[in-house]
């Protein structure tokens, strides 16, 4: 029996192709159709040989074939959340707070969507991404709001929920973005197949681009994550034969190549190493040109992409690199900036020198005073040091007349999505993210475990049977608000 067909649904004069997989519960075909059309599930009337589908009812049972028409009558209306709602940490119990603030929660396998979760658990490492999405109603229309719809929902179900909304809230996103875009619909013998968690990730920045929430303002995305490149092209032949001209892009590329061993190096191949070929005005003809970039905007946070996997023509397969490549918890992008760029970067790079003398200062205070210091005192010293706390006020991290910009240049790691396996489209992606200054946990689809920063570091590479990083999210560095007085 073939699970997954193709339908069409007749909706006044719109005629919509879908994808059903008749084992999955009717409430997943339902969601597909409400991210297509907006009309909600509960005001849904699906018509099917004479039989209205409900989300209770069994789809294999209906014995469809491909091409079977459906009939649809509801009018669209927008809807914000699941129907199950959101339940917010001042209606949990004690101990339900408890239970679900251990970890954040993971996200339900729903067909080899191991690379969708993986990749919107990386995106929680941008804060202000999710609460742009989560502060009101998305824009645009048809199967993209649809989808900001469903991710802004999900966003709310994961924050301190006792679980009840995360599993539907999972289906109607999951839903949402294969009725929004078929290539993640695909099946194989009537399963849907495995993706690359690059290109999700790509799909799902370009959706939000168009449509996030007017209250968040519509270029939240350029501001988080664009990169503004400044480039130079010189002939070859020629090397009087100069242009300039300005780039953007949402990630930064890590080229991979033989010499390479660490991550600043790749970048920096990508930016100085490439090669264009393009129509020389002094020649007469097409020429040669070396290319180089120098970053002109560091976005508030950097995610870089470890360009790991490439087509290979021989066998028509996606295949993998497995190179070891070392990645830094603290990244410094000055040298890969502008000139101009790093003349703006210099005073708050300044203010952190300070504020590391300023620690370092503090430690030699804790260690003098310890040093002479017998029984009580000493203990009472100890427990001094035990008892500091990471701050709670920071000095803004971009500058005052661009957004969400990043104005020092520091970086801290704060998420990895790696893949285990040897090819994009096959293997298995989770992600490793940092949720305080301490913490790093690993989400395996719905599995959530604590992990160390050893953990991560073994993250670079160097086999394909042991997870390795293709995607890193860096986050500001934040300059806490200090006072100079002795502890």
């Amino acid at each position: 029996v073939k699970m997954a067909i193709q339908v069409s649904i007749k909706w006044g004069k719109q005629k919509l192709d879908v994808t059903m997989n008749t084992e999955e519960p009717a409430e997943v075909f339902m969601a597909q159709v409400f991210a297509l059309t907006g009309v909600p599930i509960e005001k849904q009337k699906i018509l099917a040989k004479g039989t209205t589908i409900k989300p209770a009812t069994n789809l294999a049972s209906l014995k469809l074939k491909d091409g079977a028409v459906l009939m649809l009558m509801g009018g669209a209306e927008a809807v914000a959340a699941p129907t199950q709602g959101v339940v917010f940490a001042e209606d949990l119990t004690e101990d339900q707070l408890v239970t679900v603030s251990k970890f954040p929660p993971g996200l339900e396998n729903l067909g080899n969507t191991c690379y969708l979760n993986s990749t919107i658990q990386c995106l929680r490492g941008a804060p202000e991404l999710e609460d742009g999405l989560t502060s009101g109603p998305p824009q645009g229309a048809g199967a993209a709001r649809a989808f900001s719809n469903t991710l802004g929902a999900l966003f709310k179900a994961m924050k301190l929920s006792d679980g009840t909304a995360l599993p539907m809230a999972t289906r109607f996103m999951v839903a949402a973005l294969r009725a929004q875009n078929p290539r993640f619909a695909e099946t194989h013998e009537g399963h849907y197949v495995q993706q690359d968690a690059g290109e999700v990730l790509n799909e799902i920045l370009r959706t939000l681009t168009t449509t996030m929430a007017a209250a968040a303002g519509p270029d939240l995305v350029e501001k988080l994550f664009g990169l503004r490149l400044s480039t130079k092209l010189t002939c070859v032949e020629q090397p009087e034969d100069v242009s300039t001209s300005e780039e953007t892009s949402l990630q930064l590329a890590c080229h991979i190549e033989k010499d390479v061993g660490y991550m600043m190096s790749g970048i920096k191949h990508a930016l100085k190493g490439g090669h264009v070929t393009k129509r020389s005005a002094t020649l007469g003809r097409d020429a040669d040109y070396t290319k180089e970039a120098w970053i002109s905007r560091l976005p508030g946070y950097l995610m870089i992409n470890f360009v790991r996997f490439f087509f290979k023509t021989e066998g028509q397969t996606s295949c993998k690199i497995i190179k070891d490549v070392k990645f830094p918890f603290l990244l410094d992008a000055y040298e890969l900036c502008s000139p101009e760029l790093q003349a703006r970067l210099t005073p708050q790079r300044t203010e952190f020198a300070k504020y590391a003398d300023f620690l370092a200062e503090q430690q030699q205070k804790i260690k003098a005073k310890k040093a002479p210091a017998e029984g009580a005192a000493a203990a009472s010293a100890a427990a001094e040091e035990k008892k500091e706390e990471p701050p709670t006020q920071y000095h803004p991290y971009s500058f005052a007349d661009d957004p969400h910009s990043n104005n020092s240049g520091y970086y801290d790691l704060v998420a990895v999505l790696t893949h285990k396996g040897r090819s994009s489209d096959s293997g298995h992606y989770v992600c490793w993210r940092r949720v305080d200054e301490k913490q790093w946990l690993l989400f395996d689809d719905d599995r959530v475990t604590p992990v160390t920063r050893d953990d991560v570091e073994k993250l670079s590479g160097g086999g394909a049977d042991w997870h390795t990083a293709y995607f890193l999210l860096y986050a500001p560095r934040k300059l806490p608000v200090y006072t100079a007085t002795a502890p």
